[in-house]
């Protein structure tokens, strides 16, 4: 399900990494930003728990009762398998490294920080029974980091013969409590990295990573050397807007009538910059176009989306925003339905 991919999904996989340990009180990192704790990292998302949970969640499934009614379901049993404190976590950052594999797509090794009104010990009561296997220790910088054997779900290729579906895998995940309510998780090198405090997240992505009282998600992220081996890119316009790009960031906000979506691309010179913004312009008249002479409702109303998103161009930077109202929100989530059970 779409939404409940876009919140209880994703905080499922972002608390169960949080699962995480008790141990001796530690010096605190409270008064540190959860940003300024990520070690170096190509990529940064920030998420206000709370606010998603209990603002933006419900305001994307006002329109949708049946949707609702399914998504909180799903929190409720997760809430019921992942202890009292799953749900309880205010904020949650994560910092993606990319490791070069010569011949392959970049590994990607990311570490989750998360702090909220969460009972450490009670957290690493239930990753500890998460765990598949006795979950090792090593201790560094003072800190004991968890080692777990953590499932998780997989999609499994096509066979030559067959269908593409699903399976589990058991993925090494590390733990510790940087505090008596942060916790860090993810790659394991990743959450060592974090304790040892040896580098730090680029100004200029944190710079461009929005927070304020209103946003519910930001993210900031380099474009790394190989986004053609993630990204397929073609040498035409498109491509070489895209392989000029050297940051993006957006944000998704929840305002008093509805929720507004901002981007921003900055590209290695103006040049460059121009074009991209020229692109965007041209995928906005043909989508309007296209849309815009339909007999109906719906896209004549996507017609007019696409038409109120702003595009601006200075300097290196192209930056987006469109503000969704919470009627069409609602109109656009009553049109979400639930897979046959």
């Amino acid at each position: 399900m779409k939404v409940r991919m876009m919140f209880a999904a994703v905080l499922s996989a972002i608390v169960f990494s949080f699962s995480a340990v008790a141990q001796t009180a530690e010096p605190s990192v409270t008064s540190e930003s959860l940003v300024d704790l990520l070690p170096a990292s190509s990529a940064v998302v920030s998420i206000d728990v709370q606010k998603g949970l209990n603002d933006a969640l419900p305001k994307l499934l006002g329109g949708n009762p049946q949707l609702k009614a399914e998504v909180d379901k799903g929190l409720a049993m997760f809430s019921t398998k992942a202890g009292a404190d799953a749900l309880k976590f205010s904020d949650v950052v994560v910092g993606v490294g990319v490791q070069e594999v010569p011949g392959a797509a970049p590994k990607i090794l990311p570490v989750f920080i998360g702090r909220g009104d969460v009972n450490a010990a009670q957290v690493v009561a239930t990753a500890m029974a998460a765990s598949k296997t006795p979950c090792a220790e090593q201790v560094v910088s003072g800190k004991t980091v968890y080692i777990c054997q953590m499932e998780v779900s997989v999609k499994i290729p096509a066979k030559t013969a067959g269908a593409a579906g699903s399976g589990k895998v058991l993925k090494e995940t590390a733990f510790v409590a940087l505090d008596a309510n942060t916790i860090a998780s993810g790659a394991v090198s990743r959450v060592i990295e974090t304790i040892e405090r040896r580098s730090s997240v680029n100004p200029t992505l944190k710079g461009l990573l929005k927070r304020s009282p209103t946003t519910v998600a930001a993210f900031s992220m380099e474009n790394v050397n190989g986004l053609e081996k993630i990204i397929p890119l073609e040498n035409d316009d498109v491509g070489n807007a895209l392989k000029s790009l050297r940051f993006m960031a957006g944000s998704a906000d929840s305002v008093a009538d509805g929720f507004v979506f901002n981007g921003l691309f900055r590209s290695a010179d103006p040049a460059s910059s121009k074009q991209l913004g020229s692109l965007f312009s041209g995928l906005q008249a043909i989508g309007k176009a296209f849309l815009g002479n339909s007999n109906r409702a719906d896209q004549k109303m996507y017609a007019r989306l696409i038409n109120s998103v702003k595009i601006t161009q200075a300097g290196n930077d192209v930056s987006l925003s469109i503000a969704l109202p919470q009627a069409d929100v609602n109109t656009l989530m009553a049109g979400v339905k639930l897979p046959p059970k």
